[in-house]
């Protein structure tokens, strides 16, 4: 598996993705004789995403990475907060601007067979991208679609065959190469490659980058598995209770994390190469209840560097070392319990 690099394209190039305090919060009825409560699955997360550029969103699960997922790709609208996509902010943008920018990001999902309808050939559900949002004819959608398979290594006369005829990993690189057709500048992947074998894996991930390299695509990565993240990405953001709590390169964040729940994530990374094994650090209870999350710094009940000041009072990120951190402790230099 190649590790990932910047292409030369993405040197210097605009912003493509910019999201600011971004927040979704979900109602939730509380049962007989009790009030509605408010899940806050998503509490202000912001970042930049640059053309040729992977960011990774890594933390455990319910962090909030497939809510803002969703959010990215338009599926339903922020309770608060901004984006902006292709230089369009989408709070002051008109409903024919916001149906144009849907084609501007597009997502795969983890499971590649869900994700396909198994009733249509594979060949009409390529050319569906296209017949929605280009005056392409039908000559030319069939040669867009036949490049495409070829481009993803897929073989273009099986085109006229139904999903269930193609592998795992197969149907993983149709559901990339539906997402790519309009060339979109933006492209979530959603767990991309934790419902496939381990072998196939790394063919799915070399295709992300060589796509990358060639169209100069920008990638939220979404994952929970962190080796396949340092091949990947250029940045890493680790979110924890749908909040942000490091970001920064990849390098960086691998070499020198700073953030408390960064550091037990990687030590939690098994390793064949015996000197990048890292001390475990176990994290005691359990991700608390984004019903009812921790005042202050939300990681505060688990984390062994907390006092007073963490119990009431929220961090923000802050400039530290090459990365941004969220976290007293390191600001205050308190780096062991």
């Amino acid at each position: 598996m190649s590790t990932a690099s910047t292409p030369a394209s993405a040197a210097g190039t605009d912003v493509v993705l910019r999201v600011r305090d971004l927040c979704r919060h979900y109602s939730a009825k509380g049962g007989l004789l009790r009030p509605a409560t408010t899940v806050r699955a998503l509490n202000g997360v912001s970042f930049e995403l640059k053309r040729g550029r992977t960011l990774a969103v890594v933390g455990e699960s319910g962090c909030g990475k497939s809510t803002l997922a969703r959010q990215l790709t338009l599926i339903e609208p922020p309770t608060s907060g901004d984006m902006e996509l292709a230089g369009v902010t989408l709070s002051s943008a008109s409903d024919a601007e916001k149906k144009r920018l849907r084609t501007q990001v597009q997502i795969v999902f983890q499971n590649p067979y869900g994700s396909l309808n198994p009733r249509l050939k594979i060949a009409e559900q390529l050319a569906e991208p296209l017949v929605i949002n280009t005056p392409l004819s039908a000559p030319e959608r069939r040669e867009r679609v036949r490049e495409m398979m070829r481009v993803v290594g897929l073989r273009p006369e099986h085109d006229q065959r139904y999903p269930h005829m193609f592998s795992g990993g197969q149907r993983q690189r149709i559901a990339i190469a539906r997402a790519m057709m309009l060339k979109p500048p933006v492209l979530i992947a959603d767990e991309p490659t934790s419902a496939l074998d381990v072998s196939i894996q790394a063919q799915v991930l070399n295709l992300f980058m060589d796509l990358q390299k060639e169209l100069g695509t920008a990638y939220v990565f979404i994952s929970h598995n962190l080796s396949v993240v340092r091949h990947v990405a250029h940045d890493v953001m680790v979110m924890y209770l749908g909040q942000t709590v490091e970001t920064g390169p990849r390098d960086v964040l691998y070499g020198q994390p700073q953030h408390p729940y960064t550091r037990a994530l990687l030590s939690a990374t098994p390793s064949v190469n015996a000197t990048e094994r890292r001390v475990r650090i176990a994290i005691e209870g359990e991700l608390p209840s984004p019903l009812n999350p921790p005042s202050g710094c939300a990681f505060h009940p688990r984390c062994p560097l907390a006092n007073a000041r963490c119990k009431t009072e929220r961090p923000v990120l802050m400039p530290s070392n090459g990365a941004h951190v969220a976290c007293h402790a390191v600001q205050e230099g308190r780096t062991s319990a």
